[in-house]
């Protein structure tokens, strides 16, 4: 494959979708939720998981339940999605400040950023909290608020940390602080629902970035309370799961800033790990419902597509790590589901990225399309107006390893030849690495012609 020449919860009311009555919307409401990954909606790996909001906004639309982040970390994933790029594309493979975004994709890409995109055809763009990156880019909204800086961009944070010390990461958790209304995400809710109350001249996009359950898993104790400890139920990890990695997949995903399984279990940490993971997904739910909620009694609820995505997946103990950044399916596998008027409620099996994201809004806006996105647009799979070939999705992480899906497997390569495949048939946990089967040659040939033979060198290392 090439890209071809580029040009130069508590116990509050449960809110669904908004209702469904026009069939030409005009506002977007973009949900980005941090680090959360395949436990929830229609994805449902973990029996614990408590997001009533998510579920009913899931129910009322459409959700992808095989759906991958181009990469498997926040920067170069958030980059893809408003870019409409590919990482290969852009040689955005890390961690890219947001001053640095716009002239990354100019250098390849005379396309517009998805909110400039919409701007250029008279949206009001306004967002706050995560939503790239480090926030937000300049210029990149008319209207934008960043995390805050006095509560810390992951925090707000205790004076010393709980259980896991290293300067390299935010991991930690535990109880803190002793209010909702002291966290960023419910602040960064309660101004979404204050717009979604004032009078809008033009359409709108909004969009709202939730931290949690991105690390530290820091929340109130009453989230905590909802899941106590010697109820949790742990992953199921086989203690041999590395044995058939090759070594440069062992070295890519390696961590040693946070807590291995090791670590963990010899600690008893494990369980308050899952603990911290599960309420801080709890606590995401209700900001998700907060916002749904109003939206639903805003001017707005009728006119409104709502797009509610992860960035990337994370894995909690399996493959013998507590991390997001690896080519496997914890890491990639995402949330991603629409919602609101013309949007039939169904799942949908078939392999799609967020890399689909943007030409999906533009034309369910009624946009022109914009010409440069590598994406594709699921909106004939929304509306039931038709249905889309299935396709590969690729992700990468680092440059030279590359991961690709399909409906059946998962085929890894990474920069020095070496490989994985999955059969997701008969191992949905990625535990046996069959790549040396000579029966699956034909396999990994067909999924290495998605691999592109043109991607560019990593332009963090070279000049940014």
């Amino acid at each position: 494959m090439t890209f071809g020449a580029l040009s130069g919860c508590s116990p509050d009311t449960l809110i669904g979708s908004p209702r469904s009555t026009q069939a030409s919307p005009r506002n977007l409401l973009l949900i980005m939720v941090d680090d959360l990954n395949d436990w929830v909606t229609a994805l449902g790996d973990h029996p614990q998981v408590t997001a009533p909001h998510i579920k009913a906004l899931a129910a009322s639309g459409t959700s992808f339940a095989n759906a991958h982040a181009q990469a498997p970390i926040c920067g170069p994933s958030r980059a893809s999605l408003f870019s409409g790029l590919y990482p290969a594309q852009t040689g955005i493979y890390g961690q890219i400040k947001d001053e640095q975004l716009g002239s990354a994709v100019a250098a390849v890409s005379p396309t517009l950023l998805l909110p400039q995109y919409l701007r250029s055809h008279g949206y009001y763009t306004a967002g706050r909290g995560k939503v790239s990156h480090g926030g937000g880019q300049d210029g990149m909204f008319d209207e934008y608020h960043p995390r805050l800086p006095e509560n810390g961009h992951y925090g707000p944070k205790p004076d010393k940390r709980f259980k896991w010390e290293s300067n390299r990461t935010h991991t930690d958790w535990g109880a803190w602080p002793d209010a909702d209304e002291k966290m960023i995400d419910h602040i960064t809710a309660s101004w979404g629902v204050e717009f979604l109350n004032r009078e809008q001249a033009n359409p709108f996009m909004l969009a709202l970035g939730f931290v949690r359950p991105h690390v530290p898993w820091y929340v109130p104790q009453k989230w905590l309370d909802m899941f106590p400890l010697n109820e949790i139920e742990l992953p199921t990890v086989r203690a041999n799961d590395l044995e058939d990695v090759p070594q440069a997949g062992r070295d890519l995903a390696a961590v040693p800033q946070m807590p291995t399984l090791e670590w963990a279990e010899e600690n008893k940490e494990w369980r308050p790990i899952i603990q911290g993971y599960l309420a801080s997904i709890a606590f995401a739910d209700h900001c998700v419902g907060m916002v749904m909620k109003g939206l639903q009694d805003s001017n707005y609820a009728d006119n409104t597509i709502t797009c509610l995505l992860s960035d990337n997946g994370y894995h909690l103990g399996e493959k013998q790590r507590f991390a997001k950044m690896s080519l496997w399916g914890r890491s990639t596998r995402v949330p991603l589901m629409f919602a609101g008027p013309g949007i039939k409620p169904k799942v949908v099996s078939d392999p799609v990225g967020l890399i689909d994201v943007y030409p999906t809004v533009t034309e369910m806006l009624g946009l022109p399309a914009n010409s440069e996105n590598a994406g594709r647009s699921l909106a004939p799979i929304l509306t039931g107006a038709g249905s889309l070939p299935a396709q590969p999705q690729v992700s990468v992480y680092g440059d030279g390893n590359f991961a690709v899906i399909d409906q059946r497997y998962r085929y890894i390569r990474y920069a020095d030849g070496s490989e994985e495949l999955y059969d997701h048939q008969s191992d949905p946990m990625e535990w046996h690495n069959v790549a040396q089967a000579p029966e699956h040659s034909a396999t990994k040939r067909r999924l290495a012609r998605s691999i592109p033979t043109d991607a560019r060198p990593d332009i963090l290392e070279r000049s940014l």
